[in-house]
């Protein structure tokens, strides 16, 4: 997935930057702008979509996001705003340091593939 382009939105943070403040952030709303780069849908009775949007290093640069919204495509540009939680483990090797629950999903700009 191409990650050029992005900006971040408005009052929000970028990927690295919620990992970087995610202690400030615990239980805080927030916003991202990103790409959509795994899609989940329907998994534990929520969809999970990975977001990036070019910042950050390994393991700080892809933040997985739960929604019960619609669930955009592989690609597809994305606004989410949730709720950030921290040292999520939910079994079956699935534990995230940093995640962004119950989120609105937004689909700005449809993957052209």
């Amino acid at each position: 997935v191409d990650l050029t382009g992005i900006t971040k939105a408005d009052g929000g943070k970028t990927v690295a930057e919620v990992f970087a403040e995610k202690d400030a952030l615990a239980g805080q709303p927030v916003t991202v702008r990103g790409k959509a780069v795994k899609v989940n849908a329907g998994i534990m009775g929520t969809n999970w979509v990975h977001v990036r949007d070019g910042s950050g290093a390994e393991g700080t640069n892809d933040l997985t996001v739960t929604t019960a919204a619609t669930v955009p495509n592989v690609g597809d540009t994305v606004l989410v705003t949730g709720t950030v939680a921290l040292n999520k483990d939910f079994g079956m090797g699935y534990s995230y340091d940093v995640i962004v629950e119950d989120a609105q999903v937004t689909v700005e700009a449809a993957n052209e593939m």
